[in-house]
């Protein structure tokens, strides 16, 4: 029995061993710009498939009704491995999904799929204690 406990524990690591660890994601792209006077620019990358990007800038500079206008977008990978990609705006009315779209699930990025392993009939024996 003890046997195994241990061969499902050694498995069980090297399944997991192929998950990108989002706390390890290392930064591979980054720009950030600013003006000084609100028109802003900045878009980042990670390792693990996150991205975003925002571009800012001033409407009606000096007027009293002066504001911000925001347009951006973000993706990432989500849980079943689908890229989820939503793009959005903000102006003095505010925030503004303009498109949220998920693509297909796809068993290679990053989600820990069901797997068989065959052994032969001595090994199993032997894990079994025969």
């Amino acid at each position: 029995m003890n046997r195994i406990i241990i061969a499902c524990a050694v498995l069980s690591v090297a399944a997991a061993a192929v998950l990108p660890e989002d706390a390890q994601a290392q930064i591979v792209d980054y720009i950030n710009e600013n003006d000084g006077i609100g028109n802003y620019n900045f878009r980042f990358e990670t390792s693990n498939g996150l991205k975003r990007q925002e571009k800012g800038s001033v409407v009606n500079q000096g007027q009293e009704d002066e504001y911000i206008q925001v347009q951006g977008s973000y993706s990432y990978i989500d849980t079943k491995g689908r890229l989820v990609n939503v793009v959005y705006r903000a102006d003095k009315d505010g925030y503004h999904l303009i498109e949220k779209e998920m693509g297909p699930a796809d068993n290679d990025v990053g989600v820990l799929q069901p797997m068989t392993i065959s052994l032969p009939a001595a090994a199993v024996a032997t894990l079994l204690g025969g």
